[in-house]
């Protein structure tokens, strides 16, 4: 059989964006490259401000002040999105780049149907009629496991669950292109977190999905992701396939991440903290940002960013324990 070659959907290149405060400028993301493969699951991951949202958030150009992307690349298939109008940019919103954010409470207009929302999003990009509209996202949320019969109710009758399922809906009504999902399943208790993940894993066979999935949670991106990218201070420090980045994790970031998280399936382990906590991002370290914290620091991690390298095929490291 001929090699399948992967088409590249999204490319950043060298991406900037800072937030202007009283004490200095916040350097949120960091010279950042990435690319996003169709049909693949990348999972973006991090502790709490290390600029994972902030990226998420460029790709739509839904920075606003004092933030500020000042400096790279966003290319959607091939066109640079930094370069659209305001008005280009809001008919790519949702129609071919579509997001799933943290709360679909405060996402959600509290006085509108849920099929009103439906409606007014497929009218707005497509034009069809109200009863086309309610027939596809009736056929829609039977898939996502809700009888359309909810479609009459409002935000404040469903479960948390049921609401995310919802926003999961509204970015597949479109049939977008690319599916950003920012902490999905961050406000939902560990069995509906479940649920939800395993209905990510079987939509993306059925639309065969291609979706950033931004989270701080190292078992999520396990069980759905196909690469992983770990970011640190508003850097990329490790990008990886799923597999290879937790049989050999290489950076000591990522390795601290990984050795935090509890397996019941281990009787004596020993979960390890990392020292310290995330740097000022109005004054980073100088060189690499994370040799205050990691435990192989050597001289020259103080001295010198360490560029991004591809150790093996698909792995890429940003350390100088790999020089």
């Amino acid at each position: 059989m001929p090699e399948i070659i992967p088409e590249t959907l999204l490319q950043i290149k060298d991406l900037k964006v800072q937030y202007a405060t009283r004490a200095g400028r916040v350097k949120a993301v960091d010279e950042v490259d990435l690319e996003v493969q169709r049909g693949e699951i990348l999972g973006l991951v991090g502790e709490s401000g290390c600029g994972k949202s902030t990226m998420g958030f460029s790709i739509l150009r839904l920075i606003r002040e004092p933030g500020q992307i000042v400096g790279g690349q966003i290319l959607f298939n091939g066109e640079d999105l930094l370069q659209k109008t305001e008005q280009e940019m809001v008919r790519i919103r949702g129609k071919n780049i579509a997001m799933i954010f943290q709360d679909p409470m405060t996402c959600l207009n509290p006085l509108q149907r849920l099929d009103d929302h439906f409606i007014e999003t497929l009218q707005i990009h497509e034009g069809v009629s109200a009863k086309e509209a309610y027939q596809r996202a009736a056929n829609l949320v039977d898939k996502l496991g809700i009888v359309a019969d909810r479609l009459t109710d409002y935000p404040h009758q469903l479960s948390g669950g049921m609401r995310q399922r919802i926003m999961i809906g509204l970015a597949l009504v479109l049939n977008s292109d690319l599916i950003i999902a920012d902490e999905p399943t961050t406000s939902l208790d560990v069995i509906v977190e479940a649920q939800i993940l395993e209905l990510i894993k079987d939509l993306k066979v059925a639309f065969d999905l291609t979706m950033i999935l931004i989270t701080h949670n190292m078992g999520i991106v396990a069980e759905v992701a196909d690469r992983i990218a770990v970011m640190y201070a508003g850097k990329l420090v490790e990008v990886a396939d799923t597999i290879a980045l937790y049989d050999k994790p290489l950076h000591p970031y990522t390795q601290g991440l990984l050795n935090s998280i509890p397996n019941i399936r281990l009787e004596e382990q020993k979960l390890e903290i990392m020292p310290g906590s995330p740097p000022d991002l109005i004054e980073p370290p100088s060189g690499c940002n994370f040799h205050p914290r990691c435990p192989r620091a050597m001289d020259k991690c103080s001295q010198a960013e360490p560029p991004m390298k591809e150790i093996e095929s698909g792995h890429r490291v940003a350390c100088w324990l790999y020089d």
